[in-house]
Formats: C-alpha cells, structure tokens, sequence
C-alpha cells in the first residue's frame, strides 16, 4: 500500500504543502476553519505525520524559530520549503509563525517564538521599521531574509538588478510609457521601486509610480482605474506576481490581452507565473534557495554565536513569456 504524503493532503485540500506542515504542527498563522479542513483530507486520506516529540526527548536541542510574513504569497511557502530542506537533514526542531498580507502581525509572530525560548529565529519578509527591529535584534539572534537589517544576519535577493531586468526587458520591446505597481514603502523594501526609476532614467524615460498593495484584489482595482485612464501605459511592472495578476484580472474584465494589448512582467516566479494560462514574464527571485541559504546561516550561527553578522545575497533571472 502506498504511503500518504504530506504533498498528497495539499493537492487534495488546494493548499500548499508548506501550510499543511503548519496545520499540523498547531502553528500561528493557520485558521481553525483552514486547519479542520486540511486535518479532515488527512483523516479522509490516511495520512499520519511523523510527530518529533522523540527528537524532543532527553537533552536540550536547539531550536530555530520561523517567521513567515504571508503564505498567499507563494514566495514565502517556496523560502520555507528550502528552510525545511536543510533543518530536516540537520535534525533540527523548527517552531513557526505566519504574518499576514499587510504586516500587521510581525511584533505578534515575533513576541510568539520568544515566548517559545527559540535560539535563532529566520524572518522572512518582516515589515516593522528598523527603529523597532532593533527591539528584536537585541534579544535573539535574527537571520533577515528578503531584507538587509542591521544586527542580523542577512540572506536576500539582489531587487534592485531584478527589477533593472525587468524595466530593461520591457524598454528593449519598445516600450516607452511603463508604470511600475510598487509594494507599499516600509523600510527595507525599495529597491524594486529603485531599479525600475534608475532603469528608466538611463534611456532617458520618465518613470511612473503607482503605489499598491499586497492584496491582489486591491491591485486588481488600481489596475482598473490606470487601464481607464485617457494615458493608458503600453507596459505594466508589477512589485510581484500576485500584483501582476490583479493587473490581468482587471485585463480581463476589459477584455483586454496580456502581451497583446498591454505587456505585463510580475517579480518572484511564482507558480501562479508559470501557468500556461497567465504565461507572465516574471523575474525569478529564487525562494527556495533563499531559504536553504538561510537555513545554513542559522546554523553557522549556532555554531558560531560570536562571528560578525554574514550577509549572503543572490542574482535573481529574468523569465520571459507571452505576457510581455
């Protein structure tokens, strides 16, 4: 008889696997109602999780906290995978957290790992200011993914060269009129903004900003109103792929064609990116090795508690397809 697992349960429930470890380790982040129904595929299918109360037993083993900042987002379900990928190999116990789309939860998912008396934590995708990292960083050892902060050790993608990538892609089409959909400015989240306003200004363009949102349906509204506008763009840059397939959305309630009527490039690569049927031209930030270069940073630093803080960076790759 085949064995059922943890990837079976998320296909059947419509969820990623990431979030299906959540429900079952009882983490933060994870509705009852969302969590009774990823439980009830796992009865329905047979599964039985391999529970690490043992590895628990005996001697103190050191933990690692995992701050999540929103699993919509499949970024952050991809860092967690790679995060997942080295601790399991190094037999390491991991305590998570998850966020939520607006960051409104950073201090909660943060103060919950304290509270849990991790070593190290890995937080990717923490929005708080740096005044009141600070707060953190002084208390336990941070690894900062996707956002360089002081203090910490720091693993994340070069934004500014992916976002040059993208506005180049667009400007080498023949595109001239390009709006960039920025994230919402928090500290430690501008370099996508930059990369596209220095790319344009090198041929000579003028850069047009409109700030979004993380929500895809709110970006999907501002999409509308920029594709109503008498100065419609020839080319649409969204600071992610959720973003960018707002923007299609609202494409597609006008009857409009992606790569057709209006090119449109997302960030991240996501699987949503990858589908035949959206086709977006994205740029690969490269989550998974993002979070298993995160992973080995934590575990340097358990090894090393004394070390200066490490910063790794990675190159994100333009992926294009039919959208642009």
């Amino acid at each position: 008889m085949q064995t059922v697992t943890m990837a079976d349960v998320a296909r059947v429930a419509g969820v990623s696997r990431a979030l299906v470890s959540l429900a079952y380790r009882d983490a933060y982040g994870v509705s009852p109602e969302t969590r009774e129904n990823i439980l009830a595929v796992g009865r329905k299918l047979g599964y039985r999780p391999n529970r690490v109360a043992a590895q628990l037993a005996g001697k103190k083993q050191l933990t690692i906290g995992v701050f999540l900042q929103d699993l919509h987002n499949e970024i952050f379900a991809d860092i967690y995978d790679g995060i997942r990928e080295v601790t399991d190999q190094a037999g390491k116990h991991l305590v998570l957290t998850v966020g939520d789309t607006v960051g409104s939860k950073d201090v909660e998912g943060l103060e919950t790992l304290l509270e849990n008396r991790v070593d190290i934590i890995i937080a990717a995708g923490l929005t708080l200011p740096d005044r009141l990292l600070k707060k953190y960083t002084s208390r336990v050892r941070l690894v900062s993914v996707s956002r360089l902060v002081t203090g910490a050790d720091c693993v994340y993608s070069d934004n500014h060269l992916g976002a040059t990538l993208a506005t180049t892609h667009l400007i080498e089409r023949g595109h001239r009129d390009i709006v960039f959909i920025a994230n919402p400015p928090s500290d430690g989240y501008l370099d996508r903004r930059a990369g596209f306003e220095d790319a344009m200004h090198a041929d000579s363009l003028p850069p047009r900003v409109v700030e979004g949102s993380y929500s895809r349906v709110e970006v999907e509204q501002i999409a509308l109103q920029i594709l109503k506008s008498a100065d419609r763009p020839s080319a649409i840059f969204a600071h992610n792929d959720q973003a960018a397939m707002g923007v299609m959305d609202a494409m597609a309630e006008l009857g409009l064609t992606p790569g057709v009527d209006l090119a449109v490039v997302g960030y991240d690569n996501s699987s949503l990116s990858k589908s035949p049927v959206s086709g977006l031209t994205t740029v690969d930030a490269r989550g998974s090795e993002l979070g298993r270069l995160a992973a080995d940073v934590a575990l340097e630093r358990l090894e090393n508690p004394d070390q200066a803080d490490i910063v790794r960076q990675t190159e994100p790759t333009l992926v294009p397809r039919s959208s642009s």
